[in-house]
């Protein structure tokens, strides 16, 4: 962790300033430490350069152990491009150069790689609840302005409108609560900055509900390397798919990922059915969250659900 970083952080529960205690410094950064509130005297450990603000990875357990077992498929994939954070969540160059963001879930940091290095952010907050922080610090963590955080989204130790943005994509779906989570990273925009989210739709519900019950009854309860060895088998039922007709009728009563190459199937099988959590929602019902805290501007973007705004002026 920089130094500089402190400029966002503060305590989660009374919003204070922290003091840094015991540091041990490597190449100008915070390798170990404590960030000390000396309000209500709590604590918290900076650990291999990274804050860290949670004792578990509670209900995200899979996605922080997705990136170590997977990690040769992900590594010889290639990275997100630009225009998928377009596509996705409408965000351009334009939109964030030299801007002050903030990444809700950043995993293993393809979106900070963009926007730090393409895009030039002046400083990006990376938070994920996983231990995919570690993976995002190995490929970003070096960059002078990337910050990585392991954090809960429902308490973040961070400045309340702060950010010039606020992006998330495929995360907020996967807490128990979509809306309150939503109401939970709003007040980090600043007045007339930006938010926006990428969430599953739920127009497709019924293709999913073969899906969805097999998750709930029995993957989602699996250890990650049971699991893990489940989506290796299940990716060779694509050869059986592919035959037309039959094949169809298969796939629709146990989906799997349909990518050409085996180990990028067996990656996206796995992301299929290891959440505790998926909600879908509606686009009407995002514009809603968006309007009732105090968005204005709202527009979809090309990928449902794709949904921005920016935050009335003060």
């Amino acid at each position: 962790m920089q130094k500089k970083a402190l400029e966002y952080l503060v305590c989660p529960t009374c919003q204070c300033d922290f003091e840094l205690r015991d540091t041990v410094e490597e190449k100008d950064r915070i390798k170990e430490g404590k960030l000390f509130c000396p309000s209500c005297k709590a604590s918290f450990a900076i650990h291999h350069f990274i804050p860290r603000f949670v004792s578990d990875q509670e209900y995200v357990a899979s996605f922080g152990e997705e990136w170590h077992l997977f990690k040769h498929v992900k590594n010889e994939r290639p990275t997100m491009s630009e225009d998928e954070m377009y596509q996705y969540m409408g965000l351009k160059k334009e939109a964030i150069a030299g801007k002050h963001v903030l990444e809700i879930g950043c995993g293993a940091g393809p979106y900070l790689d963009i926007s730090a290095r393409a895009f030039g952010v002046g400083h990006i907050i990376g938070v994920d609840l996983s231990r995919a922080v570690d993976a995002a610090y190995e490929n970003v963590g070096h960059l002078e302005n990337v910050t990585i955080i392991q954090a809960n989204l429902f308490h973040l130790p961070l400045r309340k409108s702060t950010f010039d943005v606020v992006y998330s994509l495929g995360v907020l779906h996967h807490t128990p609560n979509t809306h309150q989570a939503f109401q939970a990273i709003a007040p980090f925009v600043k007045p007339k900055g930006l938010l926006s989210v990428w969430l599953y739709g739920a127009y497709w519900l019924k293709k999913s509900v073969n899906q969805d019950r097999i998750r709930k009854l029995f993957t989602s309860k699996m250890s990650p390397m049971a699991l893990y060895r489940f989506s290796i088998i299940a990716s060779w039922l694509y050869y059986l798919y592919k035959i037309p007709f039959i094949g169809h009728a298969f796939r629709e009563t146990f989906p799997i990922a349909m990518d050409k190459d085996r180990h990028v199937r067996a990656l996206n099988t796995y992301d299929l059915y290891s959440p505790t959590y998926i909600n879908r929602h509606y686009v009407d019902e995002v514009y809603r969250w968006f309007s009732e805290e105090g968005f204005e501007t709202i527009e979809p973007c090309h990928y449902l659900l794709g949904m921005k705004g920016f935050r009335r002026g003060a």
